[in-house]
Parts: structure tokens; sequence; C-alpha cells
């Protein structure tokens, strides 16, 4: 069957590169279309929803090359750069021309902002296309993450036990649920997708061990859905976050972490400070219980209300 995405067509055995229309004014966003020749499911890969998250966009571009119609079972859509102008200035959560969070505008407004406009286009030209939908992030320029995912939670059992068992085939050593419905991921959940926004790396950049290992997450996943054959590679068990905690700044100033991402702690562990100009103590923040730092802050200036620390508390090991 052949893959038709607004200006962009692939026809069974075919792969195709092309535009994705926004509106008349706006960015246009890249699309890889892989259309195998034989039946099966449709996956959407998406990446640089957030632009400078450098690591995913590159995994993406690099797989939507080296997989051919002929290496798989139904179709593949590549959303290469779902914010191109924050990927083109390296400009960290935001979309320059509104300064909103694209994963924080979905399911979007047709005659909204620019993000809100990128939203709906993805909802509405993409979600319809797709049975699973990958989000690839990664850190941000000021953050950085262990290897984990999301997947949604908040949108009906059915969805979230496919998008669990997702989840599992990818080598990432800890999933976590999102109630979140206003990201790319949680909107297709709630849309009947199942859905994963995946994580690596940060800081705006990646070493070639961190793209690889992105890859073949991504690589993973799709021989569990029998869209490419082989063997899924894993080299950790991974575990469940039963709750998680994401603490903000309460004030501006320069921001110490004490822990790195990764790094398991206990109940009342210093997490990190934020001192003034002059050094002095403003905010100390502590775990609250056991658990694993998912992600936090690494630059120094910040400001009342940026992310810090996340964290999860670990399910019990079988």
């Amino acid at each position: 069957m052949s893959l038709h995405i607004g200006n962009c067509q692939a026809e069974p055995g075919e792969k195709h590169n092309g535009m994705l229309e926004v509106g008349e004014h706006d960015p246009k966003l890249p699309l890889t279309l892989v259309c195998g020749k034989e039946e099966g499911p449709t996956v959407l890969v998406s990446s640089g929803i957030h632009g400078a998250e450098y690591i995913g966009i590159q995994a993406a571009m690099e797989l939507s090359r080296e997989i051919e119609p002929k290496d798989i079972k139904g179709n593949l859509i590549f959303l290469l750069v779902a914010n191109p102008s924050a990927c083109r200035d390296f400009v960290r959560f935001a979309v320059p021309e509104d300064g909103k969070n694209l994963n924080r505008m979905f399911p979007g407004k047709k005659d909204g902002s620019l993000s809100e406009r990128i939203a709906y286009t993805m909802v509405k030209e993409l979600y319809p296309k797709a049975d699973y939908f990958l989000d690839m992030h990664a850190g941000d320029t000021s953050e950085r993450v262990m290897p984990f995912l999301y997947f949604p939670g908040g949108a009906g059992e059915d969805v979230a036990e496919a998008s669990k068992n997702m989840a599992k085939a990818a080598d990432m050593a800890v999933r976590a649920r999102s109630g979140s419905l206003i990201g790319a991921c949680g909107c297709a959940g709630a849309h009947g997708i199942p859905s994963l926004l995946l994580e690596r790396g940060g800081g705006g950049v990646f070493t070639r061990e961190e793209v690889e290992l992105y890859k073949q997450d991504i690589r993973n996943i799709l021989i569990h859905l029998h869209v490419l054959e082989g063997e899924e590679i894993h080299t950790v068990s991974q575990r469940e976050v039963n709750k998680a905690a994401y603490i903000e700044a309460d004030t501006e100033g320069f921001w110490y972490p004490a822990l790195n991402a990764g790094d398991q702690f206990s109940s009342g562990t210093f997490l990190g400070e934020i001192r003034d100009i002059w050094g002095d103590l403003k905010k100390a923040y502590y775990g609250e219980y056991d658990g694993i730092i998912l992600y936090q802050t690494v630059g120094m200036g910040i400001k009342e209300g940026d992310p810090l620390v996340a964290y999860g508390m670990l399910e019990e090991e079988n």
C-alpha cells in the first residue's frame, strides 16, 4: 500500500524524501517515507521537537538513510526535525518564533502560534497514518539525562499496556508512566496510538557511541513490532518507576547539582543547591524518597520556575 502525506508519496518498495507544509509562511518539516514491499504496521518516528536535542535528530537521520524498503514489513515515517528553527539556532526547549515549548502544545491549533500550528499539523497529517509512534528526545543544552523512556498512562489501559510492551524492547534501564496529554507522545496515546518518548544524552552534543545505542533502541522496538527482522540486543534489565518528582527552582541564581543522571540515592539525600552571585545559599534540595535521577539541569544560571531535577522511585526488583 502506498504512503501519502501532504505532497510526499512513496509506493511499495520506495523511499521518498520531502517536506511537510505547516502553513503558507511557516518552516516546512523534513520527512523521509520508507514504504516496504510487504504489508505491516506503519511506525512514525519523530525527532527535534526540542530542536537542540541533537542526538535524537542525528540518530533519526542516520536510521532514515540506513533502513531500506527491502528491509521492512510495513512503513516508516521519519519526521526528522519537528522544530527546524530551534535546531538551526541552538535554542533550548522552545520554538523561537513564539517562545513556546512545542511538547506542551498538543493537539495544537490550526490558526494558533507556530508551535501550535506544528502540533496541529503533526496530529492531522501524521497521526492518522501511524499505528505506533516513537518520539526521540535527549537532554537539552542545559541538561543531562540517563537513558530512559516514558509511555503514556493517561490514555486508557489498552494503549498504556501496548506502549509499555514496546518500552521493554528498548535497551534502557528505566521506563516511566506519564499522565500528560499535551505532549506529542501523550496526545498520540489519546488518539489510540501506542507511543513512547525516548531520552538519551544531553548538553546539545552527542557521541558516536550514544548515537549507535539510540539507533539500536529504535531497531529493537521495530524488531519487537515485526517491522524489522533480527534479534533484539539487551545489555540492561529494565525497571519501572512507580512515581516521579519534578523539582523546579524556587528562586533565581546559580545551580549546583550534587549527583549525576542515573545515580540512585536514599531518602533525604542532598540533591543540589542554588546560591547567589556572592556564593550565599538561597535554597537546598533533598530527595523525598529513595530514587534514581532521571534527568537534571547542569547549566549554572537558572531562573525561578526552571527545571532542576527529575527523579523516580524504582519498582522492587523481581
